[in-house]
């Protein structure tokens, strides 16, 4: 026990017993099989709810990760777009919170957690915020 605490600063043993077991077993592999299909469905689920409600949206990141960021030629502010969208129900992170030097209006929208009905719900209450003169 002391080699493994000066080996590893202490990492915890039963998460990487666990690590080791669905290793061994396969399990791991058929569940990253399972996040991978479950997560692709979603990621085309939010590109198409994009597509039919955020008109002149350009989607980036669509190939890896389980977000995607959003961009809008013009528009209200995205700190104002993600502070509506949360009254609403709709959790969303402006882009501006990730940029250091100049960008477009945009948000980072997130998929992993939510089923594939729920996505087009989301990116509809976007679409309407998007499409007011004015947020407030």
């Amino acid at each position: 026990m002391e080699a493994k605490r000066f080996s590893d600063l202490g990492n915890p043993v039963l998460p990487q017993l666990v690590l080791a077991r669905l290793l061994e077993s396969g399990e791991l592999e058929r569940h990253l099989r399972f996040l991978r299909r479950r997560h692709h469905r979603r990621r085309d689920a939010m590109i198409e709810a994009i597509a039919a409600h955020l008109p002149g949206a350009v989607v980036h990141g669509a190939a890896a990760g389980v977000n995607l960021m959003v961009t809008f030629a013009s528009g209200p502010a995205d700190t104002e777009v993600a502070a509506a969208a949360l009254e609403r129900g709709v959790k969303v992170q402006p882009l501006s919170w990730h940029c250091q030097l100049p960008y477009a209006q945009g948000l980072v929208l997130g998929y992993a957690a939510c089923p594939t009905a729920g996505i087009a719900e989301g990116v509809a209450v976007l679409g309407d915020l998007l499409s007011r003169p004015r947020i407030n």
